[in-house]
């Protein structure tokens, strides 16, 4: 699933693109970003991740990203993407990669465990959204 957003720029460093909305872009499913320059001469760039792109369009704060579209709801959406997987990221309830759980070898004054470490197997990464299911799911009421 794609996301549309412009860039808005509140100054003009270089004198070129002028102030306000700028340009126009797609964030693609697999992470890469195109970004449509409007005005006078515009032209068309992509960007093999969106970070790229404003790091070197942003003039430190000056130019930012708006979302035009929402952020996808939450992870029960079959569309959810990551812009790490190509092909999504794997919702946390789900996927091909489990989750497991060790104790850290951190230990007390007495020698026992003082954490808890819950990662995906296989060095599959995680996303906050991950981290927060976790949270939830440990601290859920029990019925």
């Amino acid at each position: 699933m794609s996301r549309r957003f412009h860039l808005q720029r509140d100054h003009d460093v270089t004198g070129v693109s002028g102030t306000g909305r700028v340009a126009e872009g797609t964030l693609w499913s697999d992470g890469t970003a195109s970004v449509r320059w409007l005005g006078d001469r515009p032209s068309t760039v992509a960007w093999d991740n969106i970070a790229d792109a404003e790091h070197v369009h942003g003039h430190g704060g000056h130019t930012h990203i708006v979302w035009d579209d929402p952020e996808p709801a939450d992870w029960d959406n079959a569309d959810m993407t990551c812009p790490h997987c190509p092909d999504g990221h794997t919702p946390p309830t789900g996927g091909s990669q489990p989750w497991s759980a060790y104790l850290s070898p951190a230990h007390d004054g007495d020698g026992q465990p003082m954490q808890i470490t819950v990662a995906r197997s296989g060095g599959a990464h995680v996303a906050e959204s991950d981290a927060e299911w976790v949270r939830d799911t440990l601290n859920r009421p029990q019925r």
